[in-house]
């Protein structure tokens, strides 16, 4: 016989208690051991090695002693290359100007041992007529150097005269440096422009009889008159430019400031990374080799994956770390590990400097 009574209806507090008994804690640790691995996978990756975003910096160094007139970047300033960054005025060109002088000197050698030139006689009386002049311009641009540094000594010294700080007799050296300079000038202005005539009428002579012939020595001769033309001075100032595309990380001049030889007036930090160095220490837990796929972790708060990279180049030795992935322990003087640079990939984007975590695919395609 059926029943054909309803079916009593359960409460639905006691379906939820029932739930909550039975099946509960099965979805939970199901979404647990789903998180786990997630993190695991996502977030919780150990690197195999860390890695800096290589830093390419470039130092503007000051090519000879002077003083500041223009500083025309300043720090944080984003240049390009050849952009202006300072403009020097030189104070001391002497070793420039001797420069010069030993090349000529060396050239007039070569001339003068040239036995072809020296069938042409003419012709070698004109290089040599032209080289003389280039040695007196070179001298007379020497003795202006040398007479400003000898007016700021007679200057010096007569001042310390009056206090008595020096000899009378350090007084007269220095007086007689200044006037010894001034009277040099002063003959090198009058025997120049009579040089100047006797090698143009002496290429006019030459170019009319039809025995000039061209030589390396006029191309030489035009270059060092080139180089004594546009030497630095008061008149032709240094300007100093940016080497690379970057920012201005550092600056440490400014204007009015006399710098040495070598002083290094700007820091310029390329705002473009090339590659990920990175070291591995021993004893490694893989073997890396070029081709070998890895993948790039940011320092975040959170880590994530960035992007799938290649070796690029492995070291062939050991090497001290310097920069911000040493680790030394107090037993330890030298943190030593094998180099490893690292593609970066186009669409990742990584400032110069950044540390990120590299994790090693040790499987070879």
């Amino acid at each position: 016989m059926k029943n054909h009574l309803e079916p009593i209806p359960t409460p639905k507090e006691q379906l939820w208690k029932e739930f909550k008994l039975a099946y509960l804690p099965w979805v939970v640790m199901a979404l647990a051991l789903g998180a786990t691995w997630w993190v695991w996978a996502h977030v919780l990756i150990a690197p195999t090695m860390m890695g800096e975003v290589e830093a390419i910096r470039a130092q503007v160094l000051s090519p000879t002693v002077g003083v500041v007139r223009q500083v025309v970047a300043q720090r944080f300033d984003e240049v390009r290359a050849g952009d202006p960054l300072v403009t020097i005025e030189p104070t001391d060109t002497r070793s420039l100007l001797s420069g010069i002088g030993l090349e000529l000197d060396l050239l007039a050698s070569r001339m003068n041992s040239d036995s072809q030139l020296t069938l042409r006689r003419a012709e070698a009386d004109y290089y040599s007529l032209r080289m003389d002049l280039l040695s007196k311009k070179v001298e007379l641009e020497q003795n202006k150097v040398e007479l400003v540094r000898a007016e700021k000594e007679l200057a010096r010294s007569e001042e310390l005269a009056k206090q008595n700080y020096v000899s009378q007799e350090l007084y007269d050296l220095s007086l007689a440096d200044r006037d010894t300079a001034q009277k040099t000038i002063e003959e090198l202005m009058i025997a120049i422009p009579s040089l100047e005539e006797g090698v143009e009428k002496l290429r006019v002579e030459i170019e009319q009889g039809g025995s000039f012939i061209s030589s390396d020595f006029a191309s030489r001769i035009e270059a060092l008159e080139e180089r004594l033309t546009s030497a630095p001075s008061e008149k032709n100032p240094i300007v100093l430019r940016a080497p690379i595309d970057g920012m201005v990380s550092g600056v440490w001049c400014s204007a009015g400031e006399t710098v040495t030889e070598g002083y290094v007036l700007m820091m310029v930090n390329a705002t473009e990374a090339e590659r990920i160095v990175g070291y591995i220490r021993q004893p490694f837990p893989v073997e890396p080799f070029p081709g070998m796929q890895a993948k790039i972790i940011t320092q975040s708060t959170v880590q994530r994956v960035l992007a799938v990279t290649e070796v690029e180049t492995v070291g062939r030795f050991m090497e001290p770390i310097t920069n911000s992935l040493a680790r030394l322990s107090n037993d330890q003087a030298v943190d030593m590990g094998l180099p490893v640079s690292f593609r970066i990939p186009k669409e990742v984007q990584l400032r110069p400097g950044e540390t990120v975590g590299l994790v090693l695919d040790n499987r070879r395609k």
